[in-house]
């Protein structure tokens, strides 16, 4: 591995697939538009490809982000023609050569056999537990990517919810794509141990895994001194004494937002005031406010919806607990499973100070280490979450030595220094002068994906024409 001061000297031109980059924001747009910024600010030429805006309020509002980038944003993909894309980096990053690409998920992994460059993926997990190409077949791509076309079956696939029938019709062939680049990518840098089981269970060397997390910005997340702490919570109408459970997520089945409200009524013989806060937005939102109130639980609950990151790490700061109950969840229709492959929200809440309190499930154990900074309990067991949070709520020094060594590890390991380092060395670990030997062996990686991902002969027109 080249040393830390090498790195630092090699300056490089990079293809960025960054498919999920601001103005929207989430997890993974966060880490994209971090380390677009960091790349530049340490002088490679970068250049982010992500895909097409949909709607004119949507592409003003990119076209305002654009501007303020110094570097050039190619906003030209699909979100539905996945060998349309494929077909389009190849042309441009051959007419604009790079010395590696660099993509946010595993689906990009045959751009090296086809540029000759190495190829860096980040693996969140669930881009192998259930990938999101949505059309992985070359037959009729282009046709999928007519910006037209793409928009009205994009927003009718929105408005249905990703429907499971369809994840069910095509899990076949997304899976056996996502697997061929998988195998076929340089270097994948994946978030969580649990995710590097995922990604050797299809067929990735174990020598080409690196296990690195999301980072997190902890000079944004530093906790205030605990008098401001008091007037914060004050402000957000938290009155004195009252215990705050809060959790931040999507309200999806998989992050166990109705087992925390199942168990906010036996909460709350132990600790009369307590009170459950929820960030976040989802399709269980309706399911959870109605169970909250079939329980009983109306006034004790806080559906917060979707927060700016400037608002939530306020909640951060005033909850005495931060709690992620999540679980694996499998598809009945479609057999596919979700997982909570690592948690973004728990290097924030680290980062923030708040006493973590997690299940034990998909990759939180690489981020939340038991007794540590943090305390795990068994998912969807609840006499383990209630025993979890009497230690917590009883046990000052032990609370005092979680948000301690919180603090610590999100400094040492998530924070975005750590993280640009870890992916500079991974950079300079795959140098174009080893991309030849690369390519070479994985020439024929596109040869082991079955006939039916292709159409006959040569992409038609339409595969080929620019969006």
């Amino acid at each position: 591995m080249p040393k830390a001061d090498e790195t630092a000297q090699a300056r490089l031109r990079i293809a960025l697939i960054l498919t999920e980059f601001p103005p929207h924001y989430g997890g993974m747009q966060t880490h994209a538009a971090h380390l677009a910024a960091a790349l530049h600010a340490r002088g490679h030429q970068i250049r982010v490809y992500t895909y097409r805006s949909n709607g004119d309020a949507e592409l003003a509002d990119a076209e305002s982000h654009d501007r303020s980038t110094p570097y050039p944003v190619q906003r030209v993909l699909s979100r539905i023609g996945y060998w349309f894309n494929h077909a389009l980096l190849t042309r441009q990053l051959t007419d604009e050569p790079c010395d590696l690409v660099y993509a946010s998920n595993v689906y990009y992994g045959l751009l090296g056999p086809a540029l000759k460059v190495p190829v860096i993926c980040r693996s969140v997990g669930n881009d192998v537990l259930r990938p999101w190409i949505i059309y992985p077949f070359r037959l009729g791509s282009g046709v999928s990517a007519w910006p037209w076309l793409e928009s009205t079956l994009y927003r009718l696939f929105r408005r249905c919810n990703s429907p499971e029938w369809i994840e069910a019709l095509l899990r076949r062939a997304r899976s056996t794509l996502m697997q061929g680049n998988a195998r076929a990518a340089t270097h994948i840098l994946a978030n969580s141990a649990y995710t590097t089981a995922l990604l050797q269970s299809v067929g990735v060397h174990p020598t080409r895994l690196q296990q690195l997390p999301g980072g997190v910005d902890c000079a944004a997340f530093a906790p205030p001194d605990p008098a401001t702490r008091d007037a914060l919570r004050a402000a957000l109408g938290l009155p004195p004494g009252t215990f705050v459970l809060f959790t931040a997520c999507r309200l999806v089945a998989k992050k166990g937002v109705d087992f925390l409200l199942q168990q906010m009524p036996t909460v709350r013989q132990h600790w009369p005031a307590a009170r459950l806060l929820i960030a976040g937005d989802g399709r269980e939102r309706r399911r959870c406010e109605a169970l909250a109130q079939q329980l009983g639980i109306g006034d004790a609950v806080t559906f917060l919806g979707r927060l700016p990151h400037e608002q939530l790490r306020r909640y951060y700061w005033a909850c005495d607990v931060f709690v992620l109950a999540s679980r694996i969840t499998r598809n009945r229709y479609s057999g596919q499973c979700d997982a909570e492959t690592m948690g973004r929200v728990l290097c924030e809440a680290n980062a923030a100070g708040a006493p973590v309190l997690a299940s034990n499930s998909g990759g939180i154990p690489s981020v939340i280490r038991h007794n540590d900074n943090g305390l795990l309990f068994e998912a969807d067991n609840a006499a383990d979450l209630l025993a979890q949070l009497q230690r917590l709520h009883d046990d000052a020094p032990l609370l005092q030595r979680l948000r301690e060594r919180g603090l610590e590890r999100a400094r040492k390991e998530f924070d975005w220094p750590h993280i640009l380092r870890a992916h500079e060395h991974a950079f300079a670990a795959t140098r174009v002068d080893e991309a030849g030997k690369h390519a070479a062996a994985l020439n024929t990686q596109a040869d082991t994906l079955p006939s039916f991902l292709y159409a006959v002969g040569e992409p038609s027109g339409a595969d080929q024409a620019q969006p």
